[in-house]
Parts: structure tokens; sequence; C-alpha cells
């Protein structure tokens, strides 16, 4: 074959390919309304309510036991799932920030835990003890929060929290088992420093309301219990303490209403 018939060949393809890329559509632009949103430019004060559902991690307590009952260990621990309710203010600085602050309350979760500890006058193996209670909280968060862009109405984000959160435990319990009695404790209190990390997206409803859904790790730190009483007093458990880590997998889902807006529809 001549090199004139190959390089002819080579000249039809190219022209074809030329042809045929004039027959398709321009690629679409970064800036197109399509890719950025309907509503652009949004700035100022909004208002926030939001709902969600926490699973919470393994626990891990620990008791003040640990140091008076020989060998004493938690051979299990589960703390039960929390709804929450919350409501926060915050500020829209442009297209890519935005900071709030939230309050948030979270419904009573379910204690439970088994511990086994040595005590060859009693019991022939290792003694063991179940615990039942529940921890509840209130969230004080300062969040900020960076936002990637919007496409089709919907804006992904980032955001991490820090704040306060206040514990409650709920009554104690202590089954007897082992002949050592059984206890009770009364609710306790305490404030422990809490940070949050957020990823979710909104999507714009209107100019002024956006919906919003989003997964959040809340960690509050740690909850205690009051010191159990035992009846009769000499048991093993007397006085005894638990302190418990609190940590939270959300999923949450909620609305904001832009108080005043500088948002500008395509």
């Amino acid at each position: 074959m001549s090199k004139a018939v190959i390089y002819g060949g080579l000249l039809v393809c190219l022209a074809s390919g030329v042809m045929a890329a004039d027959l398709l559509p321009p690629a679409p632009s970064l800036d197109s309304p399509a890719l950025r949103g309907r509503f652009e430019g949004t700035s100022g004060a909004y208002v926030r309510a939001d709902a969600s559902y926490g699973s919470l991690r393994a626990p891990r307590p620990v008791s003040t036991a640990s140091s008076s009952l020989s060998g004493f260990r938690f051979d299990g621990a589960q703390l039960g799932s929390a709804t929450a309710f919350g409501m926060g203010a915050g500020y829209q600085f442009n297209d890519y920030a935005r900071v709030d602050l939230t309050g948030e309350y979270r419904t009573s979760a379910r204690y439970n835990a088994t511990a086994s500890y040595l005590d060859p006058g009693s019991c022939p193996t290792r003694c063991s003890d179940a615990y039942l209670g529940a921890f509840s909280s209130a969230v004080l968060m300062a969040n900020g929060y960076g936002e990637i862009g919007s496409w089709f109405d919907v804006t992904p984000f980032l955001g991490v929290g820090l704040g306060v959160a206040r514990i409650a435990s709920g009554p104690f319990s202590l089954a007897a088992a082992n002949g050592h009695g059984e206890g009770q404790a009364s609710g306790a209190a305490r404030l422990r420093l809490a940070f949050a990390l957020m990823a979710g997206a909104s999507y714009d409803l209107t100019p002024q309301i956006k919906v919003e859904t989003s997964y959040r790790y809340l960690n509050m730190g740690s909850g205690q219990s009051g010191a159990i009483s035992c009846a009769p007093a000499t048991g093993a458990c007397a006085q005894q303490a638990q302190q418990v880590g609190l940590g939270s997998h959300d999923v949450r889902i909620g609305l904001r209403y832009a108080i005043a807006s500088g948002s500008s529809k395509d």
C-alpha cells in the first residue's frame, strides 16, 4: 500500500471526527445554573430545627470497684439508641461557609452491663453482677461548615462542632447475685466537653427554606452514675460508681430558614 493512500485515509478519518464533534452539544460550563443551583449569592442570618436518631457506640465503662474487688472486670456493656430534638441560629457568610449555635435534648438511652470478680469464699470460679441504668443529655454546640458548591439545588457540606454536654444518669440498679445483696443508686449529672464531625447535604426548597440531611459523630465524654448503696450494706457493691463513655452515630434531618437573605434566583 502506498504512502499516499495511507495519508489520504488518515485525513478522511480526521475530517470525519471533526464533523462529528460539530454535531455534539457543547460541554456544560462549570458556572451554568444547572450545576450551581437555582439560588446563588446566599448570605445572611438563619434559624434551624433538627431531629436525629443516634446509635450509641460500645460504652467501655469504668468502675470504682476495680480498686477494691480482686480481678474485677466488665464482661459486657451496651447502650441503647436515643433520639434528639434541637434548635439553633446561624449565619451564612457566602456560598461556601456558614456557622451556627445549636442546642439539643437527647432522650434517655438504656444502659446494661455485666461484670465479674474473684471471691473464693462466695463463688467457686468468678462472682458476677448485672447493672441496669440509663443516660440522657443536653448538648450546646458551636458549629462551622464548609459547603462544596451546588448541583441541581443540592449543596454538600462538611462540618465540625465544639461545645458542652450535660449528661444525666437515671437511677442505677445492681441485681442481687452471689449472696452480696442488691444495690441502688440515685441519678447524677455532670458537664463534659463535646465535639462533633458532620457530613451531609442540603436542598433548596425555596430561596429561604432548605431541608438538610446529614451524618454526625457526636462525642459527649463520659457520664457517671451515683454511688450504689447496697442492701445489706456490707455487699461488694457498696458505694460503687461507674463512668460510661458516650459517643453516638447520628442520622439527622432538619430545616433551615433564612431570616434575611441576599440570594438571587437564576
